[in-house]
């Protein structure tokens, strides 16, 4: 990724920031939609530069910031996404940078992925049963073993994940559907690699394998 803009919510003390992020990147994500691929895909990725995530005295700290970083390979990419028109109705609340090169010296990645709980075990244990034509049992019994691996935990571990699941808390963004029927959270999940990788992103500009530069 090569350029960027930079979007800046603008703090003010009548509306708050959570209400304008819901704005602001609804209409990112109908700008993504109108660039998106044959596949659905966008070659437009974001990070949040002032994102944090830890956990503190036993609670989770979750801040999304006020920054917002679009990237894209070429300034042209950029141009014709024209994010200057979609924000044109928030100019109050948010600035704009024009579009910029990234700097020469980056040398740290994120990868910026929507984070989905899976809270419906049972259902995923049926659809792993039908899948491969085992039992119920089973597929439960391979579930628990394969989340005990992948976590490095006990098996009991795993079975009380299985009947408790642990969701994490994750800066989001209140979003609604398109069609303006259903309300959902938008769970953000940044985190540092130590490879760039390239590849596409959805509609949200998010990704769970290409990568943004990060500074």
């Amino acid at each position: 990724m090569r350029f960027y803009q930079e979007v800046t919510i603008i703090k003010t003390p009548e509306i708050s920031p959570y209400f304008i992020w819901s704005k602001l990147y609804t209409q990112l994500h109908l700008a993504l939609v109108e660039q998106q691929n044959p596949d659905k895909t966008v070659d437009i990725g974001v990070s949040f530069p002032e994102y944090h995530c830890f956990d503190k005295a036993k609670k989770t700290i979750a801040v999304l910031g006020g920054k917002l970083r679009v990237f894209a390979n070429s300034q042209a990419a950029l141009e014709q996404l024209n994010l200057a028109h979609w924000l044109s109705r928030l100019a109050d609340y948010v600035h704009t940078t024009s579009i910029k090169e990234v700097p020469t010296h980056v040398s740290e990645y994120l990868q910026v992925a929507r984070y989905r709980p899976n809270l419906n075990m049972e259902k995923l244990t049926r659809r792993l049963a039908n899948r491969k034509g085992i039992s119920f049992d089973e597929a439960q019994k391979q579930q628990n073993q394969s989340y005990a691996k992948e976590k490095g935990v006990s098996l009991e571990e795993a079975k009380a994940h299985y009947s408790n699941p642990v969701v994490k808390d994750l800066p989001y963004i209140k979003m609604k559907s398109l069609s303006g029927e259903r309300e959902f959270s938008l769970l953000i999940n940044q985190q540092p690699v130590a490879q760039p990788q390239q590849g596409s992103f959805s509609t949200y500009g998010l990704s769970t394998k290409a990568t943004v530069p990060n500074w």
